[in-house]
């Protein structure tokens, strides 16, 4: 075995003992379901601000981060940073407006939107949800095993085999604390391989890294704002605020995180603070395909089908040993850490929102039924995406199409309730989202705007639709 696959094993087995850790640290009753349903899907409550903050950045930064960002500034420019610059805006309206609205309240965001004594309507919504996030999710397990595949020197299925069955495993073990306990190490993992492609690229290229970047720069690629020509920067801006709203917001892949917190307080700091540390993410692996842009002028080496697969290309053809067995860890750091907090918070809402009149005493069989159910929808997912080229903007539009009409419904039942005042039922779901689905389609095929204008529409017309069926229907 290889130096680098002794790397990539290590890492493997640690994350498999820091879940085995994290499940002997609950200490639950078996008889007190209540009790091991709250340990598996809200941590017990007890997650500190690190933690928290550690799970969010480890979640959101996937390998559609760690490969597409970089294929990204490799097509373009720097000017996807534009969304995150938005995002310190739609986290501040979460901390402030939206997270004192729902903490301590229920166990999904969805169960906490319910106002009716019927299960339908939220039953509904929680579907809607679980789709949307298996669609994007699973192109986001997709991109991380591009260099899984290139670096095992095997087929794309069976990387997207392996990568999956080991984060099933160790999410099974240990609920949502073995799911942010290994988010902290994932994240240090895959920050620290960015950090280190920046000073390997330039060595391996012999050339500085100031002169690679300058070079770069002298071809714009490092721009995010053109002075001359505002609009895109505005737009970008402008869409990142809602987008984020909607995916950290009303997710309750981010919002368990939140409402797993041991406070309030800890939680709005935690997802305040994260925007900047998302941001400087975010720059970090932009300049690393502004490095692979300058090396390779930007032509795509023999061999690599398109950006998205430069990266890794680089990776596992030029990095020296050992290196290149933490980039890969890295990477796959990256994808488990997308794929874990999705397969829980997907199992809280199946439990909980989707078939929540299942008998409780078969939690423990219910929990394993649903996470391999959940695994495996991903891994087709993946296998489907693994046709498409473009990762990074797929993976974010596939979340755009649904994102705004749970926003309107999540505003309207919890924000602005008084204008809304409808019970939350199945035609009112359906309603809402097939109005913002018609949205989306009229900003991206009708108006042809920018995608990051898509959950806006859709947010809109879910919004003017669940407020016609609120004077149809008032309190019904």
């Amino acid at each position: 075995m290889t130096i680098d696959s002794l790397i990539l094993t290590a890492y493997i087995l640690f994350i498999f003992f820091l879940a085995y850790r994290a499940s002997k640290a609950v200490k639950t009753d078996s008889s007190d379901r209540k009790t091991q349903v709250q340990e598996q899907f809200m941590a017990g409550k007890s997650l500190t601000f690190t933690e928290s903050i550690c799970s969010i950045l480890a979640t959101e930064v996937s390998a559609l981060t760690f490969l597409g960002i970089p294929a990204f500034a490799f097509n373009s420019d720097f000017s996807f940073v534009q969304i995150y610059m938005g995002a310190i805006l739609g986290r501040f309206i979460i901390a402030k407006f939206f997270l004192p609205r729902i903490y301590d309240k229920g166990l999904t965001i969805y169960e906490i939107m319910n106002d009716s004594h019927k299960d339908g309507g939220r039953r509904t919504v929680a579907i809607f949800y679980a789709i949307a996030k298996i669609l994007s999710v699973g192109v986001r397990l997709f991109s991380g095993s591009i260099l899984v595949a290139q670096f095992l020197g095997t087929d794309m299925r069976s990387a997207l085999a392996l990568v999956t069955f080991i984060t099933f495993l160790y999410t099974l073990i240990g609920g949502l604390k073995a799911v942010v306990r290994t988010d902290i190490l994932q994240l240090g993992l895959f920050v620290t391989g960015g950090i280190f492609a920046h000073i390997f690229i330039p060595i391996t290229v012999n050339e500085s890294w100031t002169n690679l970047m300058s070079f770069a720069f002298a071809n714009g690629k490092t721009s995010f704002l053109d002075f001359s020509n505002p609009s895109g920067f505005i737009l970008g801006f402008v869409g990142g605020i809602l987008f984020d709203m909607a995916t950290h917001g009303v997710d309750q892949d981010f919002a368990q995180r939140l409402l797993a917190n041991s406070s309030l307080k800890k939680a709005q700091l935690a997802i305040f603070i994260s925007s900047f540390f998302s941001i400087t993410i975010g720059f970090l692996f932009l300049g690393i395909g502004a490095l692979l842009w300058s090396h390779y002028k930007g032509n795509l080496p023999v061999g690599v089908l398109n950006a998205d697969h430069l990266f890794s290309y680089f990776i596992v053809n030029h990095f020296p040993v050992g290196l290149k067995g933490l980039i890969v860890s890295g990477v796959m750091a990256a994808t488990m850490s997308t794929l874990d907090s999705t397969i829980n918070a997907l199992c809280a809402t199946v439990y909980n929102d989707i078939l929540p009149k299942r008998e409780t005493s078969k939690f423990k069989f219910f929990a394993f039924i649903d996470t391999t159910v959940i695994t495996l929808l991903l891994f087709v997912v993946a296998v489907v995406a693994s046709q498409n080229d473009g990762l990074l903007l797929l993976g974010l539009k596939i979340q755009s199409w649904t994102a705004g009409p749970l926003v309107g419904l999540f505003m309207s039942k919890i924000l602005f309730k008084k204008f809304f005042p409808y019970k939350l039922d199945i035609p009112s779901v359906v309603g809402a989202y097939l109005f913002g689905i018609i949205g989306v389609y009229l900003n991206s095929q009708v108006l042809a705007w920018n995608w990051n204008l898509n959950v806006y529409l859709g947010c809109f017309l879910a919004m003017i639709y669940l407020k016609i069926y609120s004077s149809l229907r008032p309190n019904q």
